[in-house]
Order: C-alpha cells, then structure tokens, then sequence
C-alpha cells in the first residue's frame, strides 16, 4: 500500500527508548531517513544496534540545550540534506507529588525537559524547514496536558503547555506550507514510571510503546496537503478503569 513516509527524513527526540524507538522501528520499515537522539550514550547505541540499517542515524544530544540542537541539525543535514518531520518525543516526570513538596529545581527540571526544550527545538528546526518551505513538527503531549489528576500539577502545567504551543506554533508554520501536531497519548507500558519514581503495577494490561507507536507514525503518513490537528489515543483499560474521556 502507498505511503507517504519513504523517503522522508524523521527527526525523533528521546529515539532511544518508548514511543521514539517504536516509531524509528516502524519508519525505517516503510522506507523513512530517521535520526534518533538521547542523553544517555550507552542506550543510544543500543538503540542503534537494535534498529540498525543505511537510514538510520543516531546523535548523542540533550533536547533542554540550545547548543545541542545546532549540533543536531547540522549532523541531519550533512548526512540527509533536510528535515521533513521533527517528533519532539523526549520528556519526563522527573517527580510526581504534591505542589506544596516540589522544589524549585524540580519545577525548572520538569519545565525544561517537557516544554522548554521543546520550544527551542522548534524553534531551531522550523528555520531550516522553513527555507525549505516544508515540513512537519509532531510534539508528543500527555493526556494530562486536557485532564486532571493530583500529585501531576507541575508535568500538567508543561504538557498542556506543549498542545496550546503547538496550535500557535502550526498557524506560523502554516504561513509558509508547513504544519504541526498534536500527539496526546494516554498511559502506556513505558519507563514513564519508572524514571519518576512511582509505582507501575497498576499498568497492567495497558498498551505498549509499539502499540500507541504506530498512531503517532500515522500522524506522519498522510499526504503534505494534509495535517491531523491533534489525535488521542487510550488503552481501553484505563478508559474502563480510571476515566470517561468524552
């Protein structure tokens, strides 16, 4: 079947691990350029390793600085001659508690790796696409960024943050033919858990990295006159357990 991948180069931050991964996985299968970043070295190799093939392109870089978005895109662009897509993937909960017990290193360490990295980010990429006067930004959002739970105030604050940056931010890019989009998954089998320090029994049954993938990999495969505004996606377990989202 047709797509609309092959071919294009797929920028994807935090590619090492999680919904970034999967999504490399599923491009370079269709025919996609993709490079993949992350902070930590070790498991970006790994990543490397496990993708591997001609079309894969794998750069140590930290999404929170500047400097290291310039390095990025210059690696991008001398091995691939452009950037199509940038799936801004990378983010974190760094800590999951109470407003009154976070601190304000926390605070500016969850802001800078969930939405103010990806501001910069956008911002580096969107002056290369728009010489090319193409290209595509797909920012992965939370679903807490539309709903509400407690103890996820300060992740909350960034992710919806993230969707209100990204409708502003395809209305620019609209100006000169590009677009942007809005992915907002729910809870996944990811490290999500894990790497903030809660508990990650109750995620049982729910989707995995591979399964909310291939919707986040659908945003990219539709035709450059198109754009999906915004998609959400559920495991039916939490929309059984835990929440009616309409």
């Amino acid at each position: 079947m047709e797509n609309y991948v092959t071919d294009k180069v797929v920028v994807i931050t935090g590619g090492s691990s999680g919904f970034g991964l999967e999504a490399a996985r599923i491009l370079l299968d269709m025919g996609a350029k993709v490079v993949i970043t992350g902070r930590n070295q070790e498991r970006l190799d790994e990543a490397e390793r496990d993708l591997g093939g001609e079309n894969l392109l794998a750069v140590q870089a930290d999404a929170v600085v500047t400097a290291q978005w310039k390095t990025l895109i210059e690696k991008t662009l001398e091995r691939f001659g452009r950037i199509d897509v940038l799936i801004n993937n990378h983010g974190a909960g760094v800590k999951i508690g109470e407003t009154e017990n976070m601190e304000d290193d926390v605070i500016q360490e969850v802001m800078d790796i969930n939405i103010i990295s990806v501001i910069k980010g956008s911002r580096e990429v969107v002056r290369v696409m728009k010489k090319q006067g193409s290209g595509h930004i797909i920012n992965v959002s939370s679903a807490c960024g539309n709903l509400s739970w407690p103890n996820f105030g300060v992740y909350t604050a960034a992710k919806a943050g993230m969707i209100g940056f990204t409708r502003c931010l395809h209305l620019e890019m609209a100006e000169w033919g590009g677009k942007a989009t809005n992915f907002v998954p729910g809870a996944a089998q990811t490290n999500f858990c894990k790497s903030a320090g809660i508990e990650e029994e109750w995620l049982e049954g729910y989707p995995g990295a591979y399964e909310f993938a291939r919707t986040l990999v659908h945003c990219v495969d539709v035709p450059d006159n198109s754009v999906i505004e915004e998609v959400r996606v559920w495991g039916i377990k939490q929309c059984k357990d835990m929440l009616a989202p309409w």
